[in-house]
């Protein structure tokens, strides 16, 4: 069974008790004049739920009087669920004790009377959080009817229904609750939303859906912001059915409404999931701004993305400050090499050399290696670019060859050892796709190389 955030009070105890007893007056006088309900419809239903309000135009009925005494006695039960002094606590327990009593002398007890002890001894085992035996007082109850005010059999069939959800039994509560829109002349925004959490934790998605978006449409037309659970719920639930363009409307309400970073995050990747770049780049970025972004994997794929829009300078600035000040990225060689390539396309040779650097004396593979040679190479740092591209050579792994062997070729040949250029530019010929470049080079490195020793001999 899925799990939603509670459509009811979680302190069912107190404020659903209280709320019982003030609908619940005690009739001591005259017989009281109400509505009679016809047969209870038990069903699920496949479809909006609606206020039904069935016995709109029923036929009145009548219940018999309590007694001066059974009232004075329920009263003061009530009493003590209810203390009238504010300053004095609720006991359930003392009510317990006299409703007891007074079932233990019910054998005389009329049929309304026998309604007010079931229905105030449920309110005693609701005050002891007592769910399970206050749905069964007040199933005892339920089962005087007709002899009750229609309003009070309503409100407690609702009750029982909250009681089951309380209970984590959702096909029980949705059944009750169904019973009691027959009752109902209309449903509020916080009705559908409870029924939408139902319907969702028995996994019927559609009605959980039609539910909430009848929720949120009458919350908001009333011009009342719905609550975050009843967002949460709609964009789950168009999400599930991957009807992500209704979704991505839902998950900006949340933004304007509540604004978090987890939701800056959603718009991202839903962003991306609709190939809208740029805007998944913002949203992504906005919320690493409000501090949502702390997982190296977060971290790494905001850069990722920021090399990706051609924003080095950026993804540079996210990873420095993960390796170094959050340490929050892990100073690997792959991260650091991460690094060093966003700060050399910044054109930041001198710290792009240093953090080439780093990554290459943590790594063995060449493929990373070679990239510190090229940045030697092209900081006219040559010495250096031969040493690191002849170590790239040696440990393998790379990916292209024939380009590292034209980095070293090239370095020996600014270092104006032609002999050592020859030789890799050769090995890189050996590549048909560097062979023209390579030859090139061969032959220029010859002509060098015979011109200078020309000028040493004059």
């Amino acid at each position: 069974m899925r799990q939603v955030i509670p459509a009811v009070s979680i302190a069912l105890s107190r404020t659903l008790l209280a709320t019982a007893i003030a609908l619940a007056p005690v009739v001591i006088n005259n017989a009281a004049n109400v509505f009679a309900p016809g047969a209870i419809e038990i069903g699920v239903a496949h479809a909006q739920v609606k206020a039904k309000n069935k016995y709109a135009s029923a036929e009145q009925r009548k219940f018999p009087n309590v007694t001066e005494s059974f009232g004075k006695k329920i009263t003061e039960a009530a009493n003590y669920l209810q203390p009238q002094d504010e300053s004095v606590k609720p006991d359930p327990r003392r009510a317990m004790q006299l409703l007891n009593e007074m079932a233990a002398n019910s054998a005389k007890a009329n049929a309304y009377e026998l309604v007010l002890l079931n229905q105030y001894t449920g309110y005693a085992h609701l005050g002891a959080e007592n769910y399970a035996k206050a749905i069964e007082s007040f199933n005892k109850m339920l089962a005087q009817s007709p002899n009750m005010p229609l309003a009070t059999e309503a409100s407690t069939i609702r009750i029982v229904g909250q009681l089951y959800s309380q209970l984590d039994n959702p096909k029980k509560a949705l059944e009750t609750l169904l019973k009691w829109t027959d009752y109902a002349d209309s449903l509020k925004p916080e009705d559908s939303y409870m029924f939408s959490t139902l319907y969702y934790q028995l996994e019927d998605n559609n009605n959980a859906l039609l539910n909430i978006n009848e929720a949120v449409k009458n919350q908001e037309a009333a011009g009342k912001i719905p609550a975050e659970s009843w967002y949460i719920l709609q964009r789950g639930l168009y999400f599930d059915k991957e009807d992500y363009k209704s979704g991505l409307v839902v998950l900006e309400k949340l933004i304007k409404y509540y604004p978090k970073a987890q939701y800056w995050k959603q718009l991202s990747q839903v962003y991306r999931m609709m190939d809208r770049t740029n805007d998944a780049l913002y949203a992504l970025e906005t919320c690493y701004l409000m501090d949502g972004l702390t997982a190296e994997k977060d971290l790494i794929n905001l850069a990722y993305s920021f090399l990706e829009a051609e924003v080095p300078y950026k993804a540079a600035k996210v990873l420095r400050k993960g390796i170094y000040t959050d340490k929050s990225i892990e100073p690997t060689a792959k991260n650091l090499k991460l690094l060093a390539d966003a700060y050399r396309l910044s054109q930041n040779s001198k710290e792009s050399l240093a953090e080439y650097e780093k990554a290459a004396q943590k790594s063995t593979d060449g493929e990373l290696i070679i990239g510190l040679a090229q940045a030697y190479l092209a900081n006219d740092k040559f010495k250096e670019a031969s040493k690191w591209g002849r170590d790239a050579l040696k440990k393998g792994g790379i990916k292209r060859v024939d380009h590292a062997n034209i980095t070293v070729a090239q370095a020996e040949f600014e270092l104006k050892n032609f002999d050592e250029a020859i030789k890799f530019f050769k090995e890189a010929a050996k590549d048909a796709r560097s062979s023209k470049l390579a030859n090139q080079w061969v032959a220029f490195s010859e002509r060098e190389k015979a011109r200078l020793q020309a000028l040493a001999q004059q």
